[in-house]
């Protein structure tokens, strides 16, 4: 648990270093470290992503595995398996069909790329969800089908999702809502209890970054990665997650 509390941290400090832009490299005076780093906090995609798979190769988490994962995400746009729609399209109902088709085709052949499926279900179920409109539709099925894809992909689209099951619930059938609901809760309490565990695990690996500079991954320079963890102890994930907790208790 120890291992894998640490990595979880060191995957959640990456989220924190992308999300993260360094602006104004000042020096100043600091009794721990020679700059000050002044952080401009830019709103991203991440911030509404809670993922729970690991990311990891026995055990351990690689700048290669991370590199690896930037290039799935490049290489799905380059694909562009669903075209973007213009705003607020209306799909008529063959339209809405050959999209649908077009999206389980895609699962289909490349079902044994489990990481390109992944960022596929975290994209394309949205793009269908929301860009053609299909929440606002009345068609159950296929929001109950593409809330179940966003489930699947463990990227943790958590506000897309409690909308996806808020809307179908009474519409389909009882032992198919129940289950979105159930893997939704523990999919939503996997990632509160990682990312408290990331906080309580925060002082200890922020005090090896201090004492030895040389743990830190990915090229950065130590006093950077230091501020940029001491100036974020993960609280307001925290507490957006333990709100969808509770929302989807109230179901």
């Amino acid at each position: 648990m120890k291992i894998y509390t640490y990595n979880r941290l060191m995957m959640l400090s990456f989220v924190l270093f992308v999300a993260f832009g360094c602006a104004d490299d000042q020096e100043r005076d600091l009794k721990k470290a020679e700059k000050r780093y002044n952080f401009k906090k830019a709103a991203t995609e991440d911030d509404e992503l809670f993922p729970t798979y690991f990311l990891a190769k026995n055990g351990a988490i690689t700048k290669e595995l991370i590199d690896a994962e930037r290039a799935v995400k490049v290489r799905l746009n380059e694909m562009a398996p669903i075209s973007l729609p213009t705003k607020h399209a209306r799909l008529t109902s063959a339209q809405k069909d050959g999209v649908v088709q077009t999206y389980k085709r895609f699962l289909q052949s490349h079902d044994e790329d489990s990481l390109l499926i992944r960022h596929f279900r975290n994209k394309y179920a949205k793009v269908i969800l929301m860009d053609y409109d299909v929440m606002k539709s009345d068609d159950y099925a296929l929001i109950s089908f593409l809330t179940k894809e966003l489930i699947d992909s463990k990227c943790g689209r958590f506000a897309l999702i409690f909308e996806g099951i808020s809307k179908v619930k009474s519409h389909v059938a009882d032992n198919q809502y129940n289950s979105l609901v159930t893997e939704f809760e523990n999919q939503i309490a996997q990632s509160l209890n990682l990312h408290k565990q990331a906080k309580a695990a925060m002082p200890g690996l922020i005090q090896k970054m201090k004492d030895k500079p040389e743990t830190v991954q990915g090229g950065l320079k130590a006093d950077f990665a230091v501020e940029l963890n001491e100036m974020d102890d993960l609280s307001p994930r925290i507490s957006t997650l333990e709100k969808y907790l509770q929302n989807v208790r109230s179901l």
